[in-house]
């Protein structure tokens, strides 16, 4: 719990510093694996180690308007583990916030997750999460320009624009998710005949909150997630496939991502000892449905892992864009496992 407390505190300092930490559009990153929970609420605690903290960061369209940047914390851990022979509790926390255009909308959200994992068997792992949060919008129209301020000869900034600003407004916000995590086989170099999948589904805004800036609401859209990750070791080699899946609808809004990294062992962890560390050096693209081409590369060294993306825009805004979408990194760190955790919860399979 030690350390848990130390990465929060550590990811808030982070924020605060690095994006003004006040409060646009619904978040989104590219790599939606290196995002568990704003993914789904279900990937609480589901991974192989004790305590992961994440970092995240994006910025788009700087082609396009004024750039839209996004940054992002999250740190979660298990429960329990040493009590519960057969599964435990997922907690925990995070934090976003999010700048788009010359209007400066932004909003900033804290969430806090919770989930429980059951070890079904060998093999297999089934996660049932949710997630309560608190957000704020806000946005300032002093720097935008309106047809008021054109004097029929051309536009002067110092005429009033006759409109009032935004304002600020904030609401509450809830989420829910499922997730079942298979794995089989080894992952080390000599066999690597390793498989291993995560398939999820999450329902974001569930009680549809209301937002406004003028009085008149206007209800959120729920949204719903659906995906799927698998890592499939080619026998005998270094290397690993690893496809992946995204998939959201909100109203009449929808996305579709999908594609595939490869996995090359650098060098390999000791299989018994645990002592020999591992590293593994990721590449390949995700495709966005009618948008935009996903081009990403990880490195992994022991238990940090850094990963970048850029968006090539396919779409027609790519004659404005002229192809250029957003840079997108994330650094994420897993502490391994302590002294504490349940032999057959250590043992437990995930992606």
């Amino acid at each position: 719990m030690k350390n848990l407390l130390k990465f929060i505190v550590a990811g808030f300092m982070i924020l605060m510093i690095s994006s003004e930490f006040i409060s646009a559009q619904d978040i989104h990153f590219s790599q939606f694996n290196n995002s568990p929970l704003t993914l789904n609420p279900a990937n609480t605690g589901a991974f192989t180690g004790s305590v992961r903290a994440i970092l995240n960061y994006k910025d788009q369209w700087g082609k396009v308007a004024a750039p839209f940047k996004t940054y992002g914390f999250s740190c979660d851990g298990g429960l329990f583990r040493n009590k519960w022979q057969n599964g435990y509790i997922g907690v925990g926390i995070s934090i976003f916030n999010d700048k788009a255009g010359d209007s400066k909308m932004q909003q900033t959200q804290a969430n806090i997750s919770l989930s429980c994992i059951r070890r079904l068997n060998k093999n297999n792992n089934l996660t049932a999460g949710i997630q309560g949060g608190f957000a704020q919008r806000s946005a300032n129209l002093t720097s935008l320009s309106w047809d008021s301020q054109y004097d029929g000869m051309a536009y002067d900034p110092t005429l009033p624009s006759n409109e009032t600003n935004a304002g600020t407004f904030s609401y509450q916000d809830f989420s829910g998710g499922l997730l079942w995590s298979y794995g089989r086989g080894e992952m080390y170099s000599t066999a690597n005949d390793h498989l291993s999948f995560n398939v999820g589904i999450a329902m974001h805004h569930i009680n549809k909150p209301h937002q406004t800036f003028i009085g008149q609401s206007d209800k959120m859209y729920s949204k719903i997630i659906f995906h799927a990750s698998t890592v499939i070791g080619l026998k005998n080699t270094n290397i690993s496939v690893v496809p992946g899946i995204f998939t959201a609808f909100q109203g009449k809004s929808k996305e579709i991502l999908l594609g595939s990294l490869f996995k090359y062992n650098l060098k390999s962890a000791s299989h018994y000892t645990g002592f020999v560390k591992g590293s593994a050096l990721y590449f390949g693209a995700h495709y966005r449905w009618a948008d935009a081409w996903v081009v990403q590369a990880q490195l992994e060294i022991h238990d940090w892992l850094l990963g970048v993306s850029y968006d090539v825009n396919t779409s027609a805004l790519k004659t404005a864009s002229r192809g250029l979408g957003g840079l997108e990194i994330s650094l994420r760190f897993i502490n391994p496992f302590g002294q504490g955790s349940s032999a057959s919860n250590r043992n437990a399979r995930f992606l």
